[in-house]
Order: C-alpha cells, then sequence, then structure tokens
C-alpha cells in the first residue's frame, strides 16, 4: 500500500486539475458554467481562480513527478 503522502499528493493533483479544467471552462463557456454551478462560477471569479491555481497545481504535478520517478528498493 503507498504511504499517506504519496495517495495526499494524487487525490490533491486531481482536485486541481479538474478544479482547472472547470474554471478555464468558465473562462471560456461561461455562459453554460455559470448555470452549472447556479451562478457561484462566474467569468470573472472563474478567471482569478484560474490564476491562482497554477502555481499549487505546477507545485503538487513536481512532486507527484518526483515521487514516480524515485528508485523503489
Amino acid at each position: 500500500m503507498r504511504p499517506l503522502y504519496r495517495r495526499l499528493v494524487s487525490w490533491a493533483l486531481l482536485v486541481l486539475a479538474l478544479l482547472l479544467v472547470l474554471t478555464g471552462l468558465g473562462i471560456t463557456e461561461f455562459r453554460t458554467v455559470e448555470p452549472l454551478t447556479l451562478g457561484l462560477l462566474g467569468k470573472a471569479l472563474s478567471f482569478q481562480l484560474h490564476s491562482l491555481l497554477w502555481i499549487p497545481f505546477l507545485a503538487l504535478l513536481f512532486l507527484h513527478m518526483v515521487q514516480s520517478c524515485r528508485v523503489r528498493r
């Protein structure tokens, strides 16, 4: 079984990836995404979130890649 931190990084990366896709769609397809999110994710908020999520996404992606590339004993 994988250690807890590896699973945590994997799940956090998945959540951030899905949020990046959702906010990206909120920027380009805001007329569709806004009603689907009950008005919570408008174009302006989508753009702000999308811009802020890149740094944590890249950090988690780097951690995920390092964990995957380490030599197993």
